[in-house]
Protein backbone atom coordinates (compact mmCIF):
# COMPACT_ATOMS: atom_id res chain seq x y z
CA UNK A 1 0.00 0.00 0.00
CA UNK A 2 2.91 2.35 0.72
CA UNK A 3 3.99 1.65 -3.22
CA UNK A 4 0.60 3.87 -3.90
CA UNK A 5 1.54 6.19 -1.02
CA UNK A 6 4.88 7.03 -2.74
CA UNK A 7 3.24 7.50 -6.08
CA UNK A 8 0.96 9.97 -4.73
CA UNK A 9 2.97 11.54 -2.70
CA UNK A 10 6.12 12.05 -5.35
CA UNK A 11 3.93 13.55 -7.81
CA UNK A 12 2.58 15.97 -5.57
CA UNK A 13 6.03 17.02 -4.20
CA UNK A 14 7.32 17.50 -7.85
CA UNK A 15 3.80 19.93 -8.48
CA UNK A 16 4.85 22.00 -5.18
CA UNK A 17 8.27 22.71 -6.47
CA UNK A 18 6.65 23.59 -9.26
CA UNK A 19 4.15 26.02 -7.26
CA UNK A 20 7.41 27.49 -5.54
CA UNK A 21 8.75 28.41 -9.01
CA UNK A 22 6.14 30.62 -9.65
CA UNK A 23 5.80 34.82 -8.06
CA UNK A 24 3.96 33.42 -5.40
CA UNK A 25 5.96 30.82 -4.39
CA UNK A 26 8.95 32.75 -4.80
CA UNK A 27 7.78 35.10 -2.36
CA UNK A 28 6.67 32.40 0.22
CA UNK A 29 10.40 30.48 -0.51
CA UNK A 30 12.15 33.13 0.03
CA UNK A 31 10.57 34.29 3.41
CA UNK A 32 10.40 30.45 4.46
CA UNK A 33 14.12 30.30 3.68
CA UNK A 34 14.71 33.15 5.93
CA UNK A 35 12.91 32.21 8.92
CA UNK A 36 14.22 28.74 8.93
CA UNK A 37 17.65 30.28 8.71
CA UNK A 38 16.99 32.00 12.03
CA UNK A 39 15.47 28.37 13.55
CA UNK A 40 18.22 26.39 12.73
CA UNK A 41 21.26 27.54 14.19
CA UNK A 42 19.96 26.84 17.97
CA UNK A 43 19.01 23.04 17.27
CA UNK A 44 22.54 20.91 17.53
CA UNK A 45 23.65 18.02 17.02
CA UNK A 46 25.60 15.83 14.75
CA UNK A 47 23.11 14.19 12.11
CA UNK A 48 20.05 16.49 10.69
CA UNK A 49 17.55 14.95 7.54
CA UNK A 50 15.68 17.00 5.20
CA UNK A 51 12.82 14.69 4.09
CA UNK A 52 11.35 16.03 0.53
CA UNK A 53 12.24 19.30 -1.30
CA UNK A 54 10.44 22.33 -1.81
CA UNK A 55 12.31 25.35 -2.96
CA UNK A 56 15.23 24.05 -5.97
CA UNK A 57 17.04 27.01 -5.19
CA UNK A 58 17.69 27.13 -1.71
CA UNK A 59 19.23 24.16 0.87
CA UNK A 60 16.64 24.44 3.96
CA UNK A 61 19.50 23.02 6.17
CA UNK A 62 22.10 25.28 4.70
CA UNK A 63 22.14 27.81 7.97
CA UNK A 64 22.30 24.43 10.44
CA UNK A 65 25.49 23.68 12.42
CA UNK A 66 25.39 20.46 12.43
CA UNK A 67 28.22 19.09 10.06
CA UNK A 68 26.39 15.92 8.68
CA UNK A 69 23.47 16.60 6.54
CA UNK A 70 21.15 14.20 4.52
CA UNK A 71 18.55 15.52 1.99
CA UNK A 72 16.46 12.68 1.50
CA UNK A 73 13.95 12.65 -1.69
CA UNK A 74 12.41 9.76 -3.89
CA UNK A 75 15.57 10.25 -6.24
CA UNK A 76 18.69 11.13 -5.97
CA UNK A 77 18.06 14.99 -7.89
CA UNK A 78 18.57 17.65 -5.46
CA UNK A 79 19.10 15.41 -3.01
CA UNK A 80 21.31 13.21 -1.01
CA UNK A 81 19.35 9.90 -0.38
CA UNK A 82 16.53 8.24 -1.87
CA UNK A 83 13.69 6.79 0.42
CA UNK A 84 10.28 7.15 1.36
CA UNK A 85 9.04 8.86 4.54
CA UNK A 86 6.67 6.24 5.03
CA UNK A 87 9.66 3.90 5.91
CA UNK A 88 12.80 6.14 7.13
CA UNK A 89 16.10 4.53 5.75
CA UNK A 90 17.63 5.12 9.06
CA UNK A 91 18.42 3.04 12.41
CA UNK A 92 16.50 4.11 15.87
CA UNK A 93 17.51 6.95 17.72
CA UNK A 94 20.42 7.48 14.77
CA UNK A 95 18.89 11.52 13.95
CA UNK A 96 19.49 14.29 15.69
CA UNK A 97 16.97 17.15 13.35
CA UNK A 98 14.58 16.21 10.67
CA UNK A 99 13.68 18.66 8.93
CA UNK A 100 9.52 17.91 7.35
CA UNK A 101 9.23 20.83 4.86
CA UNK A 102 4.92 20.20 3.33
CA UNK A 103 5.37 16.41 3.99
CA UNK A 104 2.49 15.85 6.37
CA UNK A 105 0.14 18.57 4.03
CA UNK A 106 0.30 15.37 1.01
CA UNK A 107 1.11 12.21 3.07
CA UNK A 108 -2.22 9.89 2.80
CA UNK A 109 -0.57 8.37 6.40
CA UNK A 110 0.31 11.61 7.90
CA UNK A 111 0.72 9.96 11.21
CA UNK A 112 3.13 6.88 9.90
CA UNK A 113 5.34 9.81 8.82
CA UNK A 114 5.43 11.36 12.34
CA UNK A 115 6.13 7.59 13.74
CA UNK A 116 8.93 7.23 11.79
CA UNK A 117 10.71 10.27 12.67
CA UNK A 118 9.87 9.81 15.99
CA UNK A 119 11.31 6.09 15.45
CA UNK A 120 14.45 7.53 13.85
CA UNK A 121 15.22 10.81 16.32
CA UNK A 122 17.45 10.82 19.18
CA UNK A 123 15.77 11.74 22.76
CA UNK A 124 15.64 15.10 23.38
CA UNK A 125 16.17 15.69 18.95
CA UNK A 126 14.33 17.90 16.99
CA UNK A 127 11.74 17.76 14.34
CA UNK A 128 10.69 21.44 12.46
CA UNK A 129 7.64 20.96 10.57
CA UNK A 130 6.24 23.31 7.57
CA UNK A 131 3.06 23.23 6.79
CA UNK A 132 0.47 25.04 5.15
CA UNK A 133 -2.33 27.01 7.22
CA UNK A 134 -5.81 26.80 6.39
CA UNK A 135 -6.67 30.17 8.34
CA UNK A 136 -4.59 32.16 5.92
CA UNK A 137 -5.06 34.18 2.61
CA UNK A 138 -3.74 30.33 1.71
CA UNK A 139 -6.25 28.79 3.18
CA UNK A 140 -8.78 30.68 1.20
CA UNK A 141 -7.15 30.33 -1.98
CA UNK A 142 -7.61 26.77 -1.07
CA UNK A 143 -11.34 27.07 -0.53
CA UNK A 144 -11.84 28.35 -4.75
CA UNK A 145 -9.97 25.66 -5.85
CA UNK A 146 -11.35 22.76 -4.10
CA UNK A 147 -11.47 20.59 -7.36
CA UNK A 148 -8.34 21.04 -7.95
CA UNK A 149 -5.86 17.66 -8.20
CA UNK A 150 -2.94 19.49 -8.34
CA UNK A 151 -0.45 21.18 -5.56
CA UNK A 152 -0.61 22.94 -3.30
CA UNK A 153 -4.44 23.30 -3.58
CA UNK A 154 -4.62 19.35 -3.15
CA UNK A 155 -3.05 19.02 -0.33
CA UNK A 156 -4.25 18.67 3.09
CA UNK A 157 -4.23 22.46 4.99
CA UNK A 158 -4.16 21.19 8.65
CA UNK A 159 -4.97 23.38 11.81
CA UNK A 160 -1.99 24.24 14.21
CA UNK A 161 -4.09 22.88 17.08
CA UNK A 162 -4.17 18.85 15.11
CA UNK A 163 -0.84 19.06 14.51
CA UNK A 164 0.36 20.02 18.14
CA UNK A 165 -1.98 17.29 18.94
CA UNK A 166 -0.69 15.03 16.93
CA UNK A 167 2.75 15.73 18.10
CA UNK A 168 1.92 15.45 21.92
CA UNK A 169 0.46 12.16 21.38
CA UNK A 170 4.30 11.19 20.35
CA UNK A 171 5.58 12.75 23.25
CA UNK A 172 6.68 15.88 21.10
CA UNK A 173 7.14 18.49 22.75
CA UNK A 174 6.62 21.66 20.49
CA UNK A 175 8.86 24.63 21.74
CA UNK A 176 8.67 27.12 19.21
CA UNK A 177 5.51 28.20 16.33
CA UNK A 178 6.10 30.57 13.44
CA UNK A 179 4.55 31.69 10.50
CA UNK A 180 5.65 33.18 7.08
CA UNK A 181 3.28 34.28 4.48
CA UNK A 182 0.95 37.17 5.20
CA UNK A 183 0.26 37.71 1.36
CA UNK A 184 -2.11 36.72 -0.58
CA UNK A 185 -0.85 33.57 -3.41
CA UNK A 186 -1.67 35.94 -6.36
CA UNK A 187 0.59 35.44 -9.87
CA UNK A 188 1.07 38.57 -10.75
CA UNK A 189 4.80 40.10 -9.96
CA UNK A 190 3.13 43.78 -9.96
CA UNK A 191 0.59 43.35 -7.46
CA UNK A 192 2.74 41.01 -4.95
CA UNK A 193 4.71 43.94 -4.59
CA UNK A 194 2.45 46.42 -3.58
CA UNK A 195 1.08 44.27 -0.95
CA UNK A 196 4.49 43.59 0.36
CA UNK A 197 2.92 45.97 3.45
CA UNK A 198 0.76 43.00 4.78
CA UNK A 199 4.03 41.56 6.23
CA UNK A 200 3.70 44.09 8.97
CA UNK A 201 0.72 42.30 9.99
CA UNK A 202 2.99 40.09 11.78
CA UNK A 203 4.32 42.33 14.09
CA UNK A 204 0.75 43.88 15.08
CA UNK A 205 -0.52 40.32 16.45
CA UNK A 206 -1.77 39.02 13.14
CA UNK A 207 1.51 36.51 12.34
CA UNK A 208 -1.35 33.65 13.08
CA UNK A 209 -2.79 33.93 9.98
CA UNK A 210 0.60 33.70 7.67
CA UNK A 211 0.08 31.08 5.16
CA UNK A 212 2.89 28.63 6.02
CA UNK A 213 3.34 27.10 9.84
CA UNK A 214 6.49 26.23 11.05
CA UNK A 215 6.60 24.23 14.39
CA UNK A 216 10.02 23.17 16.15
CA UNK A 217 9.47 20.15 18.82
CA UNK A 218 11.55 18.33 20.61
CA UNK A 219 10.97 14.44 21.38
CA UNK A 220 11.05 13.91 25.17
CA UNK A 221 11.49 9.83 26.23
CA UNK A 222 11.06 9.53 30.36
CA UNK A 223 13.14 6.94 31.58
CA UNK A 224 11.89 5.35 35.08
CA UNK A 225 15.50 4.30 36.15
CA UNK A 226 18.43 7.35 34.18
CA UNK A 227 21.33 5.16 34.13
CA UNK A 228 24.97 6.86 34.05
CA UNK A 229 26.88 6.62 31.08
CA UNK A 230 30.13 7.16 29.45
CA UNK A 231 30.41 9.70 27.23
CA UNK A 232 31.39 8.47 24.05
CA UNK A 233 31.95 9.95 20.19
CA UNK A 234 29.07 8.86 17.65
CA UNK A 235 29.86 7.00 14.83
CA UNK A 236 28.76 8.41 11.50
CA UNK A 237 25.50 6.56 9.86
CA UNK A 238 24.68 6.09 6.39
CA UNK A 239 21.30 4.73 5.73
CA UNK A 240 21.11 0.97 3.97
CA UNK A 241 18.61 0.16 0.92
CA UNK A 242 18.67 3.88 -0.70
CA UNK A 243 21.09 5.17 -3.58
CA UNK A 244 24.13 6.45 -2.29
CA UNK A 245 25.34 10.30 -2.90
CA UNK A 246 26.78 11.68 -5.62
CA UNK A 247 30.97 11.70 -5.75
CA UNK A 248 31.68 14.96 -4.90
CA UNK A 249 29.64 14.47 -1.54
CA UNK A 250 30.56 10.72 -0.88
CA UNK A 251 33.53 12.04 1.42
CA UNK A 252 31.20 13.53 3.51
CA UNK A 253 29.22 10.03 4.18
CA UNK A 254 30.55 7.09 6.14
CA UNK A 255 30.70 3.93 4.44
CA UNK A 256 29.53 1.89 7.84
CA UNK A 257 25.94 0.51 7.29
CA UNK A 258 23.03 0.32 10.35
CA UNK A 259 20.79 -2.84 9.72
CA UNK A 260 17.16 -1.57 10.44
Amino acid sequence: MHESYNFQLKKFSSELQEWYTTPAGQKYCIELHAKIDQLLPELFGYFALQVGNVCDDFDLLQSSKIVHKYRMNFDIKNSNLAGSPFNLPFSHDSVDLILLPHTLDFAQEPHQVLREVHRVLISEGHIVLIAFNPISMMGLSKLTLLRSKRAPWAGHFYTARRLKDWLSLLDFTVTQAEHIGMIPPIQNSHVLKRLEFLNKLTGIGLGAFGGVQIFVAQKRVLTLTPQPQTWSPRTRILPVNVAKPSARQANHVSTRRYLH
